[in-house]
């Protein structure tokens, strides 16, 4: 009875332990996905705000690495929707980069959320903007 009783808990609870199983697998460093993920880049500053998106790199059977990157440039108030299936980055994450000629600011964030872009003039950079981005 004891036995029967604890092989029935292992068949009830072994999906469970299964889908904890997955969970901890999503999200790992060069994951792709059937279907992208996506979200809006929204541009809150009185500015153009040019930058690019960039996947994780990758390599090809050749043995090359490669990344894939999207440009944008947004008016002051547009919003653009931006998708990926990956390469992802740890955590489902790309990466986002604004720049003029030069990168003014990186990082990497997941898609889960709106990514607001915006323009302060902090008073210790003497009428300079700092560019900015949320990043999750």
């Amino acid at each position: 009875m004891m036995i029967i009783r604890a092989l029935f808990l292992f068949v009830l609870l072994l999906p469970h332990f299964a889908l904890a199983q997955i969970d901890l697998m999503e999200g790992k460093e060069g994951e792709i996905l059937d279907a992208p993920i996506c979200t809006y880049l929204t541009n809150r500053s009185d500015q153009t705000i040019m930058g690019t998106i960039f996947t994780a790199p990758q390599t090809t059977p050749s043995g090359d690495k490669i990344r894939h990157q999207r440009n944008f440039r947004l008016s002051s108030g547009a919003r653009e929707q931006i998708c990926a299936a990956g390469p992802f980055y740890e955590g489902r994450r790309i990466e986002l980069m604004i720049r003029t000629i030069i990168p003014l600011f990186t990082c990497k964030t997941a898609l889960n959320n709106e990514i607001f872009l915006d323009a302060t003039a902090p008073e210790s950079l003497a009428g300079m903007r700092k560019l900015s981005a949320t990043c999750y």
